[in-house]
């Protein structure tokens, strides 16, 4: 039997592939212990539970890079942290340790290295976030979504290009053919926490095609954002209206992304996966606030690609967005070009790859 440890948290973009490997190792290894370490409070523990998996938190916190004093605060307690994963990997005893990136990944991974057990890293984006490129060197393996992001590791790193791994419901609802739909649907959403510039963005849309009656509109505000948006939303004409459906989260992406007709979208790299997997025409409205700013490179990509329309943030007030988005809905030849064309970034095997690296690396240390 194999023991796995997987660390993730901090947004929907690191969870989504940590509890995509560990379907896969469930799968195909059902004697399997898969065991998750998080942050406390973090969205992590809801969805990793909620998918069956234990999942012990620690008191995590991100890294700020704005203000000095919090930065080296925040690094105390990510050594602090690192201690306390060292002692629950020596009781939990993983034949292999596996992080999604962000800060929450950090102590636990650096525990393991410590320790000489296995681990692995996946980096989904071109551009590494900061706790994958410091622990890259001491890793086992480095799986990265895009070759490219290999050039801003370290050269000691040991890299894998797997692509980026998506629930087995993206696979298993791909190729399904839709019955005709009285009202074409627009799925909008801003990340896991939610994106104010988004939502307010998607209000006025909402307001402005209300009176499209054959159009709907499904969307996500983020945690965050939620009672903000919620109140507003119920103090505007929009109340009320079946037509507009609000959530502070969507929990069932691939079942939603499969009936939109339209996604509104930020540009991250597991957001680009699971539209390419679904086949789904897109605005993409990248964050500004991202390191490299590589959301815009990777939408401009896309749309060179006619693999989607970009809207940037400044663009979003402007009316940008109605006219992205009514222009999709009504030409529907667009569309399916969009549809053909972004559908072949998708990288079915990802999760494959993973599992099969998995073996390699424990069976090595064995």
């Amino acid at each position: 039997m194999m023991n796995v440890v997987i660390t993730c948290g901090g947004t929907g973009g690191h969870i989504t592939p940590a509890l995509a490997i560990a379907d896969a190792v469930a799968a195909n290894l059902p004697r399997a212990d898969i065991r998750f370490i998080g942050t406390e409070g973090g969205m992590e523990n809801a969805l990793v539970t909620a998918a069956g998996y234990p999942i012990y938190p620690l008191p995590v916190k991100g890294v700020s890079r704005r203000h000095p004093s919090d930065a080296w605060q925040a690094l105390r307690q990510l050594r602090a942290c690192e201690v306390q994963a060292g002692k629950l990997l020596d009781t939990l005893a993983p034949d292999i340790v596996i992080g999604t990136g962000s800060y929450a990944c950090y102590p636990a991974l650096a525990a393991a290295a410590a320790r000489r057990i296995p681990t692995a890293v996946h980096e989904s984006n071109a551009v590494p976030g900061l706790a994958v490129r410091l622990l890259a060197a001491r890793m086992s393996r480095v799986w990265l979504g895009f070759e490219a992001a290999a050039k801003h590791l370290p050269h000691r790193a040991r890299t894998l290009v797997v692509g980026n791994p998506l629930p087995r419901d993206f696979y298993a609802c791909r190729g399904e053919i839709l019955a005709k739909k009285q009202q074409k649907t627009v799925l909008s959403f801003g990340g896991s926490l939610g994106a104010r510039a988004i939502n307010n963005g998607v209000f006025d849309l909402m307001l402005t095609m209300r009176a499209y009656a054959d159009v709907r509109f499904v969307h996500a505000t983020g945690k965050r954002e939620w009672e903000e948006f919620s109140a507003r939303f119920a103090a505007s004409t929009l109340a009320g209206d079946a037509r507009f459906e609000i959530l502070p989260f969507i929990s069932d992406m691939p079942r939603r992304m499969r009936e939109a007709d339209v996604v509104i979208a930020r540009a991250g790299a597991m957001t680009l996966s699971e539209l390419a997997a679904s086949g789904r025409a897109a605005v993409l409205v990248p964050s500004p606030n991202v390191t490299g700013n590589h959301q815009l490179k990777n939408a401009k990509a896309m749309a060179q690609a006619g693999a989607a329309l970009v809207v940037e943030e400044k663009e979003l007030l402007r009316g940008g967005l109605a006219g992205a988005v009514t222009q999709l809905l009504r030409d529907d030849a667009l569309r399916a070009r969009m549809e053909v064309s972004i559908a072949r970034h998708h990288r079915p095997d990802a999760t494959r790859l993973i599992f099969e690296d998995i073996l390699h690396l424990t069976r090595a240390k064995k």
